[in-house]
């Protein structure tokens, strides 16, 4: 049953004590997923194609948005929850892709009795994606490999100067927070299109929860409710999955479901060059696994709404994946192009005048660049350009349009009424 007996799943009831703060709801929502899916540890799977496919419930998520929105908060909980629990190694801060890997192939003991862990299960968390990894040219490679590692019972790393490293039955999920520019900075295009991306699940947010006054109704004891309350209460639920293993089967009525919907899917997708679209009902199995591992009595069965609330969750996130994608490529411009349409999405209106493009686009492009990329995208019909008369000086006004313009408006209008 529920700590505090408001809802079934430990999911709503972390959301529940963690209201009054002004984070993004789904930033909390998914930082606590990732919590259950590292939680879990590997000890779930589940069978489709005759038992010719295993699934396991880790996840790669990454949390975007300008910084200062407040993706600290759900990263730092979500580490908290599982550090507390002790399922898994928690492998945060600064390190080498190499020290990952030496540290996921030795056993890690455990205190109060608990029996070591001896396989190669790890939560890789960082509030900032540019410095969760030290510069590697194999670390998102390393990554991307390792987030298929289950279906291999092992995974061999072998280097001049470490000789020799197994991970066994390795079980990798990862929860990063990170800013445009950072995102930008920290993935290389062959990652992009190479298979990382597509492995990972984006959450874009443009605006705060809510905006509250920061002192207000103050406990009279001192406390840190985060960790003295939160934390002990709810990682008992993580320690607890921890404990069991085994497979977890669909409910007739998830099946028909899920068939019908991927069928579908299948059949109306969009060409996608870097894998995300096509993963898309992997990602659902996958995220419908830990909402049914959420549930305080699950009994091993995926139901039907835990595989609708899985699709709605992972399709709503295909404009966070390819907005951040388009206009990478071999261009040198192309990360100026994708500059100049994020002011536009950002601007009143989703239109600007050229003065105060060239204002914030300071540093990243100049008047001759600017005037280069409008003409670019004017002739794909992304951006119409009309002068302005009004003021004391004329000067152009740009108006996103077209296909960009369409897909934030879908995006805005399956944001309306979420949590």
């Amino acid at each position: 049953m529920s700590v505090n007996g408001q809802n079934d799943n430990w999911i709503d009831d972390v959301l529940s004590e963690t209201s009054h703060v002004e984070t993004p709801r789904p930033w909390i929502w998914w930082s606590l997923v990732a919590a259950i899916s590292a939680g879990a540890g590997g000890n779930y799977h589940v069978r489709s194609l005759k038992g010719l496919l295993t699934y396991v419930s880790n996840i790669y998520v990454i949390l975007l948005g300008e910084s200062g929105l407040g993706k600290a908060f759900g990263i730092n909980l979500s580490k908290l929850l599982v550090q507390h629990a002790n399922t898994t190694r928690v492998i945060a801060g600064r390190s080498s892709i190499q020290a990952i890997v030496t540290e996921l192939s030795k056993q890690k003991t455990r205190p109060d009795g608990l029996p070591p862990i001896a396989d190669s299960r790890g939560f890789i968390i960082n509030g900032e994606l540019s410095s969760a990894i030290i510069a590697d040219v194999d670390a998102l490679s390393i990554l991307t490999d390792l987030y298929d590692g289950k279906v291999n019972e092992e995974w061999v790393n072998s280097l001049k100067l470490t000789g020799k490293e197994t991970l066994k039955n390795p079980y990798i999920t990862a929860l990063f927070g990170t800013a445009p520019a950072g995102f930008y900075d920290s993935i290389p295009q062959a990652n992009i299109e190479g298979g990382y991306i597509g492995r990972n699940l984006i959450i874009y947010e443009e605006k705060r929860h809510q905006d509250l006054d920061l002192f207000g109704d103050e406990i009279e004891e001192e406390i840190d409710k985060l960790r003295d309350v939160i934390v002990p209460a709810y990682s008992k639920h993580l320690a607890e999955l921890n404990t069991k293993k085994g497979r977890l089967i669909l409910h007739p009525l998830a099946k028909e479901l899920y068939n019908i919907w991927r069928r579908q899917w299948r059949m109306n997708q969009q060409p996608d060059k870097i894998g995300f679209i096509n993963r898309v009902p992997d990602h659902v199995i996958k995220v419908a696994m830990c909402l049914c591992l959420s549930r305080y009595i699950n009994a091993g069965v995926i139901n039907e709404q835990d595989i609708q609330l899985a699709i709605d969750k992972v399709t709503g996130l295909i404009y966070s994946n390819k907005m951040q994608v388009e206009g990478r490529g071999l261009d040198p411009a192309a990360g100026q192009t994708k500059f100049v349409l994020n002011i536009l999405l950002r601007a009143e209106g989703n239109e600007i005048s050229r003065k105060k493009m060239l204002n914030q686009g300071h540093g990243n492009f100049d008047s001759f660049t600017l005037d280069k990329i409008v003409e670019s995208l004017m002739e794909l019909g992304w951006i119409e350009r009309n002068i302005d008369l009004k003021g004391s000086a004329t000067d152009w006004i740009y108006s996103l349009k077209g296909e960009p313009l369409i897909n934030y408006q879908k995006w805005r209008a399956s944001q309306k009424g979420k949590k």
